[in-house]
């Protein structure tokens, strides 16, 4: 049984101590915090279903440890767990926690911090006495795809501004392609929640089928409320930007209400916000297409895709009793064009072929209509824009040629033809001049009109604040009732050096004092001011961009390879930054003695049999000196729970983390049995490092930990974090600056980072410490923007930036890694010129997205073509060495631009271990220049000395003095010419799934031979098998560690 149900069946016997607490706060999921913990089950019994994470906390360290102990043992902790806190100030981000909860009389929290964490709506009870926190008049919702019925994107708020601070973090870390349809459809927020439709199938190819799903989340803390699946919904195979353009409009919510198709031709169906459960299903809305909701009353544009049809009509519904009020056919000549269905102020605007509308919104009369010619031949991400007022309506289209005998430039007469081919197709024009025209909503008269542009595959955007409209792309200021240019008011975008050779494929969005354009990253300008700074880091999703909305700014996955380096993953709310606290925490008070401190007795190193650190040693190479034999057998095997790490083995002890419940256990090599085990107050993504009868390892809680290794006894705690504040982070709570499990060991001291991004929360903090007494011994701050000023720092051009995401670090006994970054032992940054095992997007990224791999060299570029110069040198999914050679599994060849999917075939292989310089420029051909300059010349890396195509599928690979050990499933995949799709999708998937079985395979490291094989009983967890002392351990995604010898 898996982990979630484990936590299912346990909160149907938990005591319902708090049962009543939770129904009279009236919250639907989110962040529950518990202050004053009296025992597991007052805590546990808050867990009432999965919409909810739980957190304890109390000052008696005592019983915090015993607390764990207990929802440990229920298989409880995670979702639920608990701290030790100061007892007046919580530990947590503003706007955080759902429900706040304090039963016990004795902390005086103040109001003022009680306020500070709770979400805007959300609720505290103290001691029976119930506060709810009102939603500020300065943050705003995002009701419809631009924002609100009215097609004007531009966010009521005043809060939302540059990208600075995490709020939260979740799933899925990538998109799953930038050449084949968008993985983000649609996003929308209201009443606190944001909802969303996403693919969330598999992102190591597009070849496997989509899965597309509505997804909801608090807006404040990113808890997964609910999902529901769409069976049928665009072909993800569906072309680079080929739309269809309305999809993003097939989502609404208002209020407690969520209005969506639930199937490409499905009819709309009305969801609870809070549940997923269905109020309604709008009979005799089938095949709708765009959905707007204004004043209680669904307006639907229905019927063209996915079966083109030659009409399409505007249907009004009441919302509560479903009986249709009105239609409005739109035939041969007033075919309606997508996206122009608007609504404001009693009445619905509307663009055909034969020219704009309004009618009235509660019978459907048509009170006006004018005459417009639009082409007749569209690329289908090409729609006119159309933003209502109460007086004036403005329309952005493209401008027909009368005379002209070209296709994409005539006039429709009585249909569109659509373009679908996402890059160009011959007869359709990507970009026409376009013309906006301010019509008088009283009686359709022409007011004034100006010429305009479009943005990159995307409408052109025009954003209206009070009686001022701004038009994209150059964001010049015009009087919305005269057209009157106010040149002195345009919006300065001078001063912003954006490399990128074109906009991104996505509209544009605004707030009342800020642009948000997508040129590169998340660019913005102030309103009056002008350009403040790029934000290439952070990006939106292809097709949709990004969601300004309460406060923040949501930024969902992307696929794209540009500033890769350097760019987020995952979808991200990110807020303005926050005032600095005046306290500094000093270095003696970020130590924590343990009773464990100076007792270490046995010091003893880890010698060449043993696994001491993640992938054995700095170099993180993968490879162990241990001898094993040809036949291997299983010798035990221990049941945990959840997701486990890589092994590590000293001496006569197996050291393994449970990751999502923070606990690291020490198990006997000989048969499994456990000796003992110690939580913490985080995750611990990774394995820690065996040093000196000493345990080292980094949590998610921010705190680096020293623990006894003979008795799992706490010798120092660290705080690396800048301060103690939490946040959401893939479904449980960390610090805003994490720190990664595994630490690294070299010339006895040791190398840690917190933090995420050297652009988000002040960037990373990197600390050199004593690790006898976890003292420090050198810190250097990360930071790409000034302190002072707040202006970014590095150089920024083309498709690359400065700076790093963090990740595991590495070391080759001089140097220190970080990614591509190299530091000396005093943590100074030093030139990318020394070759060493990193991955692109870090050492820990399983899921395999497409445009990342690990690679034996110095650097890698960006952009749609230079993110895959790992071909330069060695590079693969996974990767071991020796002095000599390096092993690996992955594709055989990285394709970049359009083709990246396709360039798909893998293989298991040996090669000549080179150094190799990599990531230089491109080499470029002067004018009659026959040769590169040699500044730029690569050499040839070397090719395989063998390779095994049929090879198993390779999620764990270990070197040991002879073979070459590796675990996975079958390759089942099964290819045609010119078909994207695997011809046996089930059977593909299932195998890479695991559940077409799993071999642990002995491979001889000489030729690739197969030397024997055996069943494993479930995948490997990704990189989880070791070799110590003539045994293979393996970490499986059962929850099993099992050794062999």
């Amino acid at each position: 049984m898996n982990r979630l149900g484990i936590v299912a069946i346990m909160m149907l016997v938990v005591i319902p101590v708090f049962a009543g607490v939770i129904e009279d706060s009236g919250i639907k999921g989110g962040i529950i915090v518990l202050v004053g913990c009296k025992d597991d089950k007052s805590l546990s019994s808050l867990l009432v279903n999965e919409k909810y994470l739980v957190h304890g906390l109390d000052i008696d360290a005592k019983k915090i440890a015993n607390i764990r102990d207990s929802l440990r043992s229920d298989h409880l902790y995670g979702k639920v767990s608990a701290a030790v806190f100061d007892g007046k100030n919580l530990p947590y981000t503003d706007n955080l926690v759902s429900l706040l909860v304090i039963e016990d009389s004795q902390f005086k929290i103040r109001e003022k911090e009680i306020l500070r964490v709770l979400v805007p709506g959300g609720v505290a009870i103290v001691c029976g006495r119930k506060t709810t926190k009102p939603v500020p008049s300065s943050i705003d919702e995002w009701t419809h795809f631009l924002h609100g019925a009215d097609n004007n994107a531009v966010v009521k708020d005043t809060v939302v501004a540059a990208p600075r601070t995490i709020q939260w973090v979740s799933n899925p870390r990538w998109a799953r392609s930038h050449e084949e349809a968008a993985s983000v459809s649609a996003l929308v927020s209201a009443n606190g929640r944001i909802f969303a439709i996403m693919d969330e199938a598999l992102n190591v190819s597009i070849r496997f089928m989509a899965d597309w799903q509505l997804v909801a989340r608090d807006a404040f803390n990113g808890t997964l409320l609910w999902k529901k699946k769409i069976p049928i919904w665009s072909d993800h195979l569906r072309h680079f930007r080929a739309g269809p353009t309305h999809l993003p409009r097939r989502l609404v919510a208002v209020g407690d209400k969520v209005y969506v198709t639930l199937g490409l031709d499905g009819p709309v169906s009305i969801l609870d916000a809070a549940t997923g459960d269905t109020l309604k299903v709008l009979k005799g809305t089938e095949r709708t297409e765009e959905i707007v909701v204004d004043g209680g009353v669904v307006y639907l544009a229905e019927r063209n895709e996915p079966k083109a049809t030659d009409f399409r009509y505007i249907t009004a519904v009441d919302g509560d009793s479903g009986r249709h009020l009105w239609k409005k056919d739109f035939t041969g000549t007033h075919f309606l064009l997508p996206m122009t269905l608007t609504v404001r102020n009693g009445s619905v605007f509307y663009q055909d072929i034969n020219g704009v509308g309004r009618l009235d919104a509660r019978t459907g009369k048509e009170i006006w209509e004018k005459k417009r010619p639009t082409v007749a031949r569209r690329m289908s991400f090409a729609s006119p824009t159309v933003v209502a007022t109460d007086d004036v309506l403005l329309v952005a289209d493209r401008i027909p040629k009368v005379d002209s005998q070209k296709p994409q430039e005539m006039a429709a007469t009585d249909k569109i033809e659509w373009g679908v081919h996402g890059w160009n197709e011959n007869g359709f024009a990507r970009r026409c001049p376009n013309i906006l025209v301010a019509y008088s909503v009283k009686d359709g008269k022409v007011l004034w009109s100006k010429p305009c542009s479009e943005s990159y595959n995307s409408a052109v955007d025009i954003f209206v604040l009070g009686d001022k409209v701004y038009i994209g792309t150059s964001w010049d200021r015009f009087d919305l009732k005269t057209g009157e240019r106010e040149e002195d008011r345009d919006v300065k975008m001078s001063g912003g050096k954006v490399g990128m050779a074109h906009h991104r494929c996505y509209r544009n969005k605004a707030s009342v004092r800020y642009v948000f354009t997508g040129r590169s990253g998340i660019e913005v300008a102030d309103m009056e001011t002008g350009w403040l700074g790029n934000n290439s880091w952070i990006r939106g999703a292809c097709q949709y961009g990004i969601m300004p909305a309460n406060g923040m700014l949501y930024a969902p996955p992307d696929a794209c390879g540009c500033f890769n380096k350097v760019k987020v993953q995952g979808f991200f709310a990110v807020g303005p930054a926050r005032e600095k606290k005046e306290e500094v925490i000093s270095d003696i008070e970020r130590l924590e003695k343990g009773p464990a401190y100076g007792k270490i007795s046995d010091s003893q190193a880890a010698d060449d049999e043993d696994w001491p650190m993640y992938r054995r040693d700095g170099k993180r190479s993968g490879g162990a000196r241990t001898t094993i034999s040809g036949t291997l057998k299983k010798s035990w095997s221990k049941k945990l729970t959840g997701r486990l790490t890589q092994p590590v083995i000293v001496g006569d002890t197996v050291y393994i983390v449970e990751t999502d419940s923070h606990t690291i256990y020490a198990l006997s090599v000989t048969d499994g049995r456990e000796k003992w085990n110690y939580t913490v107050d985080g995750r611990v993504d990774s394995t820690p490092t065996i040093y000196k009868g000493m345990v080292l390892f980094g949590s998610a809680d921010g705190c680096v930990y020293s623990l006894r290794a003979k008795d799992g006894v706490l010798v120092w705690k660290f705080l690396a974090a800048p301060e103690i504040r939490l946040v959401s982070s893939y479904g449980q709570l960390e610090s805003v600056w994490p720190v990664h499990g595994s630490v690294l060991i070299q010339n006895d001291a040791i190398y840690t980072s917190a933090g995420r991004n050297t652009y988000l929360d002040d960037g990373i903090t990197f600390y050199k410490l004593n690790p006898m007494t976890g003292n420090v011994l050198n810190k250097n701050v990360l930071c790409n923007f000034d302190p002072e000023t707040g202006a970014q720092l590095g150089p920024e051009g083309g498709f690359d930036m400065d700076g790093v995401n963090t990740d595991i670090l590495s070391g080759d006994g001089e140097n220190v890694f970080m990614k591509q970054e190299r530091f000396d032992g005093s943590l100074q940054k030093g030139a990318k010129d020394v070759p060493h095992l990193f991955g692109v997007h870090g050492f820990l990224g399983e899921e395999w997205y497409v445009r990342s791999y690990w690679l034996l060299g110095t650097n890698v570029r960006a952009g749609w073509g230079g993110w895959a110069s790992g071909n330069e040198t060695t590079f693969g999914r996974i990767i071991t060495f020796d002095d000599e050679n390096a092993y690996g599994y992955g594709r055989v060849r990285i394709a970049s631009a359009a083709t990246g999917h396709r360039a798909d075939d893998y293989h298991l292989y040996g090669v000549k271990k080179v150094h190799m310089i990599t990531g230089l420029p491109k080499a470029r051909r002067k004018k009659g220049q026959k040769e590169p300059s040699p500044a730029v010349r690569r050499p040839l890396k070397p090719e395989p000395f063998w390779a095994d195509v049929k090879s198993l599928i390779v999620r764990a690979m270990v070197l040991t003095s002879d073979k070459l050990v590796v675990a996975g499933p079958p390759d089942l995949r099964k290819k045609e010419v010119g078909i994207l799709a695997y011809s046996n999708e089930e059977e593909s998937l299932a195998s890479f799934k695991g559940e077409k079985g799993v071999m642990l395979r002995i491979v001889s490291t000489a030729d690739g031979r197969t030397v024997s094989e055996k069943k494993l009983d479930a995948m490997p967890v990704f990189d989880g098998m070791s070799a110590a002392r003539g045994r293979i351990f393996v970490s499986l995604k059962n929850g099993e560690v099992q050794c062999w010898d």
